[in-house]
């Protein structure tokens, strides 16, 4: 009678392949997770500033002109979107799909609002990144200095 199987090292083998394959599709799929975070939080950024423009647009100026102090830049931020909410010029607040901060700070004067926020998928560059309106120079949201955080200024 034959024994019909398969020896140890077959299928030592076999899982090692498994092993190899399966931490190539994690890889793949956390990088495509990160990557869609980001176009989440671009896609908010671009909604937001929208809704500053409209904001802007009846008021004559940006939300918090005096800034909250507590937390400046991210109490700030959930002070404007909840007005932006209030006016009907967003459904609702925007938020970080990793459940970390967007930033807003309004500079007034002739500088404006300012939305900040880290992108996990790009690599730290001085190039590609949004130039910024922080009236500061080399800042994490300048083209002068590696950085990951994404910028959009609302300038008056």
């Amino acid at each position: 009678m034959e024994k019909r199987g398969f020896t140890l090292i077959e299928l030592l083998v076999v899982i090692a392949i498994i092993g190899v394959l399966s931490s190539i599709v994690l890889a793949s799929l956390n990088t495509a997770r990160a990557k869609a975070n980001d176009a989440k939080r671009i896609g908010d950024f671009h909604a937001l500033s929208i809704g500053l423009a409209m904001y802007y647009d009846k008021y004559g100026k940006y939300p918090n002109e005096t800034p909250v102090t507590s937390n400046p830049w991210g109490d700030n931020y959930l002070s404007m979107a909840q007005q932006l909410v209030s006016e009907g010029f967003m459904p609702s607040i925007p938020r970080d799909p990793n459940g970390g901060p967007y930033n807003y700070y309004n500079y007034g004067g002739s500088i404006g609002g300012l939305l900040v926020t880290n992108l996990e998928s790009v690599p730290a560059s001085t190039t590609g990144l949004p130039p910024s309106c922080r009236p500061f120079t080399n800042n994490w949201c300048s083209s002068t200095v590696a950085s990951t955080m994404y910028c959009i200024c609302n300038p008056y």
